[in-house]
């Protein structure tokens, strides 16, 4: 679209910018890749250029672009079969030695991928084993970069979720949990982080984050000097998607019981994920089962409600917990079945024991459901306690289900909530005018780059 030139005398929109790169790891999966689709679309309807460079395109979309196979670039050099086994050795020798995998010559063209010359270049999720941390540097150098922290990793010795552990503090090293992706082979954390200081050190780079906790912890770490400028947004869903609706039509549709009190937890690979506590939210129903069943034996009920958990995220066998508790393994489903899942529940539960934003909580919210989540980093600036949902300490499975039990026996808490969070999200989570909040400010990082 018409409109002024930037300082490189390149067209930009009447937002102030013109062309944008985004980089992610891949255009579909998980949290990072719906940020990735959501600022595509969001800035190409605000009449920015845009293109989104990917470690791995998993879809037919024409504004994607494979790093490795861009059409924009000659790839002999790089795709040259010695050149391949060299950088490929490399790779195997960096993760034998507990290094971090930094050798991808694609990474280091990314300027060239989209065959445009951007205004500015958004970074989001770096890894995955796709890009090469030691470009950034230079890029920031060349044109303005704003990195999109989902996580932790870009400030630690090897950890997306440090899960309590400070070091990446003072300089990692003597690594608790190597396992915690990306994971590692040995205990080489320590030099990871002096690396990605060598490296952040010659960087200015703005920086969003969704939660303020991220914000102040960025602030703490060896990012802290590259940070030129910062901004913290929440992200955004659909609200058109997620939004409230009949809990009895939801049951009726997924085949669920009408009656029963059910309880939801939704997360990428569901309870085998390792960052989500699972463990703890497992040793919460069993208490659950064990109250009521004493409760209802003293009170000689005959009538107790049957109490269903679903699990979302990776499909399994069903747990029977005696006559009446239910846990359910289900896959992982689109937008619209999740919204389904939402509405039936009576509760969203999470116990993860770090999150920067939480999403699942979010959209829970946003389709009316209260939720009742560990209180750790940012899910407390969802979740507000006593307002749209109940805050617990984290790995305390006794806590956890007095909450659920207290949210449970009460419907008109629960309505009460529900009404409260739907209200919240749509003030709050906004997709559309949080994507036009980040353009906005990016727009004024390129205008003012120097």
């Amino acid at each position: 679209m018409p409109g002024t030139l930037n300082d490189r005398g390149r067209p930009r929109s009447d937002l102030g910018l013109g062309r944008v790169l985004v980089v992610n790891t891949a255009d579909k999966a998980g949290g990072a890749e719906r940020s990735a689709r959501a600022i595509l679309d969001g800035f190409e309807a605000l009449g920015t250029e845009t293109r989104l460079a990917v470690g791995v395109k998993l879809t037919d979309d024409p504004r994607v672009i494979p790093l490795k196979t861009s059409p924009h670039i000659d790839h002999r050099r790089t795709n040259h079969a010695g050149r391949r086994a060299i950088a490929g050795a490399r790779r195997r020798g960096e993760r034998w030695l507990g290094m971090e995998e930094f050798e991808h010559p694609h990474s280091r063209r990314v300027l060239e991928v989209a065959g445009m010359e951007p205004d500015l270049v958004l970074l989001l999720n770096l890894h995955g084993r796709y890009f090469d941390l030691r470009v950034l540097s230079r890029l920031s150098r060349q044109v303005p970069v704003v990195v999109r922290l989902c996580d932790s990793w870009l400030f630690t010795g090897h950890c997306a979720c440090p899960l309590g552990c400070a070091r990446w503090e003072t300089g990692c090293g003597a690594c608790p949990d190597l396992a915690i992706p990306p994971d590692v082979t040995r205990d080489a954390t320590r030099i990871n982080w002096h690396r990605k200081r060598r490296i952040l050190s010659a960087c200015r780079l703005g920086v969003i984050t969704p939660s303020q906790w991220l914000m102040e912890r960025a602030r703490r770490s060896i990012l802290a000097p590259a940070i030129k400028s910062a901004k913290v947004v929440p992200n955004g869903l659909d609200l058109a998607v997620f939004a409230p609706g009949s809990r009895g039509r939801a049951r009726l549709a997924l085949d669920l019981d009408t009656d029963a009190q059910i309880l939801l937890f939704v997360a990428h690979e569901g309870r085998v994920n390792p960052f989500k506590d699972f463990p703890t939210l497992r040793a919460a129903i069993e208490l659950l089962r064990s109250r009521d069943r004493d409760r209802d034996r003293d009170r000689d009920r005959d009538d107790a409600k049957r109490l269903e958990l679903l699990v979302v995220g990776r499909e399994g066998p069903l747990e029977i917990l005696g006559a009446d508790v239910r846990i359910r393994h289900l896959p992982g489903c689109d937008a619209h079945e999740l919204v389904q899942l939402y509405r039936a529940a009576d509760v969203y539960v999470h116990a993860a024991p770090e999150e920067t934003f939480c999403n699942t909580a979010a959209e829970a919210l946003a389709c009316g459901t209260p939720v009742v989540a560990a209180c750790a980093g940012g899910i407390r600036e969802v979740v507000e306690h006593r307002r749209t949902g109940v805050h617990v300490t984290p790995g305390r499975p006794h806590e956890l289900a007095e909450a659920l039990r207290e949210l449970l026996d009460n419907k008109d808490a629960r309505e009460r909530m529900g009404r409260e969070a739907a209200t919240s999200a749509r003030v709050r989570f906004d997709g559309v005018k949080n994507v036009a909040e980040v353009h906005a400010w990016c727009a004024q990082i390129a205008s003012g780059w120097s």
